[in-house]
């Protein structure tokens, strides 16, 4: 019975995260460039931090004044531009922004601001060529509008219209939008996978860009993964799929299993929202309810299974961690009760802990032989990947140190 109360706390707190979504920041993973780290702090401004010295780049910030309310996706980088999304909302009345912005000067590349929309912009960013892709709720302005949206954006500073074209969804968007050549990916709470056509080619309808859909058991919260041909990702019925996109035509809505083109389905038994991983073999999946699974890439069926405290919202992260004179693989897991777990790829053992103190909902980052974390208390901390010490901290909102 306490394992069944729990659960049904976290079923509830999940519930309320995804009809809401009332932002609350802390979602936005460090993403290196060049020599410095930029992170989506909780307050809705993008930041720059230096490495080397531990300390944020004070001239380095955007909005330079109140940020935008929060970023749950981490920032993305072409050339030399940086991109990235932020929302906030009083009630259903929501204020969204898409920027760009010079990686040098951290100067808006569009004008004063970026693309504002009424509405809530919570997915990774995708991107092909000079192209950026975002996923949408409801537009809170437009009458008789749909549910969600992608939006195809020009990422060139010199354009005079920045979106490109933009295709209805069947529900709001927060898997945020995943490219693989020519095509991308996007689902909605409404439990559909969307495979569209993002090339060049001259649509008379943007809807026609639309290739294939798939219907899954529930709603799709979490980002899809592409990789040789075939798909991941995991909807709130539990459930974990693997679906070949090549094989796969027709814009009629498919919910169907082609198990002889190696695709499965897999019940984790809790909500899943981390995009799945993929390495020499072995998909892992991560739950809600703190489950991690090691599946077989070939055909779904598991090989280990083990858990943690708290929910696992943003996906783990694979690194190589040093014991003696040999280097093991391991993952990386963030815990929204606290702390970021050493768990094992081999069998699922704990191997250690990176000590947070506090939750955290974004993916750790190695870099440099640390792992950068930022946690909910809105502070970015970094250990040695090694022995799990705690390096240093920094405050990304006021710049403070906090080690």
């Amino acid at each position: 019975m306490p394992l069944l109360f729990a659960l049904i706390l976290v079923m509830i707190a999940s519930i309320a995260c995804v009809n809401d979504l009332t932002p609350a920041g802390g979602w936005s993973g460090p993403v290196a460039e060049g020599e410095s780290l930029f992170i989506g702090n909780g307050d809705g401004n993008l930041v720059r931090f230096d490495p080397q010295s531990g300390n944020l780049d004070n001239n380095w910030r955007y909005p330079s004044g109140d940020g935008l309310g929060a970023m749950y996706s981490n920032s993305v980088v072409i050339g030399e531009n940086i991109y990235g999304i932020g929302y906030t909302c009083r009630g259903d009345n929501c204020d969204g922004e898409i920027f760009g912005l010079n990686l040098a000067s951290g100067s808006p590349i569009w004008g004063q601001n970026g693309l504002k929309l009424k509405t809530k912009l919570v997915g990774e960013i995708g991107v092909s060529g000079d192209t950026i892709f975002v996923g949408t709720s409801l537009i809170h302005d437009e009458e008789d509008g749909a549910e969600g949206y992608l939006y195809a954006i020009d990422s060139s500073p010199t354009t005079s219209s920045i979106v490109k074209w933009r295709i209805p969804l069947d529900g709001n968007s927060f898997s945020g939008v995943t490219v693989d050549g020519s095509t991308a990916f996007i689902a909605t709470m409404a439990g559909t996978l969307y495979a569209i056509d993002i090339s060049e080619a001259d649509f008379a309808d943007p809807e026609s860009r639309i290739k294939w859909t798939f219907k899954a058991d529930g709603a799709i919260a979490g980002s899809v993964l592409a990789k040789d041909g075939n798909l991941y990702f995991g909807d709130l019925a539990s459930n974990a799929y693997k679906l070949d996109s090549s094989s796969r035509s027709g814009d009629s809505v498919s919910s169907g299993m082609n198990t002889a083109r190696g695709e499965w389905k897999f019940d984790a038994g809790a909500w899943i929202w981390a995009k799945p991983i993929v390495e020499n073999g072995i998909v892992y999946v991560s739950t809600l309810g703190g489950s991690i699974f090691a599946l077989e890439d070939s055909n779904g069926v598991e090989k280990w299974a083990t858990s943690i405290e708290g929910q696992i919202v943003s996906s783990p992260t694979l690194f190589d961690r040093k014991r003696g004179d040999t280097r093991e693989r391991a993952l990386a897991v963030p815990s929204g009760e606290q702390n970021v777990w050493v768990i094992s790829v081999i069998d699922g053992r704990e191997l250690g802990v990176f000590v947070t103190d506090n939750p955290v909902k974004s993916t750790p980052l190695v870099y440099n032989e640390n792992l950068y974390v930022h946690s909910l208390n809105g502070d970015l901390k970094w250990y040695s990947v090694d022995d799990t010490t705690q390096r240093g901290c920094v405050d990304l909102k006021g710049g403070g140190r906090c080690d």
